[in-house]
């Protein structure tokens, strides 16, 4: 008979749950970016109002952005960097919910991370999967997760909730997130106070 690896049956929190928490607080800072019938997802970065998303999401100068809770705040464009695929707006809010990030550098391949987003204008759908590849100097986190359109602009995280990337694409049935680390190299660029 095979042993189990954890034979422990009462070993605290199950994944589902722990799963489940994680997806609960990503929806928090999960929002709705769209103008007109296009729609995409984004990340509230900073609770002063900075929410990330993708430059082919963010096309227009400003953008509506409805929060987990339904209340919807006009979004405008302060930086978008179309070769990266990065756009950063700002809304008129203070004391949001915000990401928390970790380097993607320092993920493993086969690590496992989840994505939320609003894929076929379902709100806060999940989803998960495992690091394809360690991450190197370039731009961009490829992982074995289902993405589908809607997803664009959204967080990708790791199993604790940190955001390791903003998903952007999918290149041969893989996830493609823009990475923590050339975002926040791109937000260098951004002055927040200035824009409101």
């Amino acid at each position: 008979m095979a042993t189990a690896v954890n034979p422990a049956t009462s070993a605290g929190i199950s994944i589902g749950s722990s799963l489940g928490a994680v997806a609960d607080w990503l929806r928090r800072i999960t929002v709705r970016v769209g103008s007109g019938e296009a729609h995409g997802s984004g990340v509230v970065w900073r609770a002063d109002g900075l929410i990330v998303t993708n430059a082919h999401v963010a096309t227009g100068q400003t953008h509506d952005v409805e929060f987990a809770d339904g209340h919807k705040l006009e979004g405008w464009v302060v930086a978008r960097n179309p070769k990266i695929d990065l756009a950063a707006l700002a809304v008129p809010a203070k004391g949001l919910f915000a990401a928390s990030s970790r380097s993607a550098r320092t993920l493993r391949a086969g690590e496992m991370v989840i994505a939320v987003g609003n894929p076929w204008g379902e709100a806060g759908a999940v989803s998960t999967g495992i690091v394809h590849r360690r991450v190197g100097r370039r731009p961009w986190l490829i992982a074995d997760i289902r993405l589908a359109p809607g997803n664009s602009g959204g967080p990708l995280s790791d199993a604790e909730g940190n955001v390791v990337g903003i998903n952007c694409m999918v290149i041969n049935g893989f996830g493609c997130a823009v990475t923590t680390d050339a975002i926040e190299r791109f937000l260098r660029t951004v002055r927040l106070a200035e824009a409101i």
